[in-house]
């Protein structure tokens, strides 16, 4: 889990790095579809780190995996249907991780319910 949150934390700063130097519309330069996804971006992993130390494991790893294929898909398009230039590097490091998030699930998902649904552990 600790991979979840160190690779989503590089993804809520860089989001807000972005913010900070190019002001409140720093992803003008796409269609308002893809800027608002790039936009909410920084909310979306900034929650996925907040729901793994709230110890909501299962809502963590679906908003990820969610997250990750919507992401790679936005930024593929925007990198090989539109050529937005700028892509290349981030798109490869964010499929690598798009990989390791569907590949980690398996072994990371939690096999009992929360107690509070008549399981034994927290990990909702």
């Amino acid at each position: 889990m600790g991979i979840y949150i160190a690779c989503f934390g590089i993804g809520v700063v860089s989001h807000a790095a972005d913010f900070l130097s190019r002001g409140w519309r720093p992803y003008a330069f796409g269609p308002p579809a893809l800027e608002a996804f790039w936009t909410s971006l920084v909310v979306l992993d900034a929650l996925v780190i907040a729901l793994i130390i709230a110890g909501w494991r299962r809502c963590a790893l679906l908003l990820a995996a969610v997250v990750m294929v919507t992401d790679v898909s936005a930024n593929a398009f925007a990198s090989f249907a539109l050529r937005i230039p700028g892509f290349d590097l981030a798109l490869i490091l964010q499929a690598a991780f798009l990989g390791f998030v569907l590949g980690s699930l398996p072994f990371l998902w939690p096999n009992k319910l929360p107690s509070a649904l008549g399981g034994q552990e927290n990990n909702r």
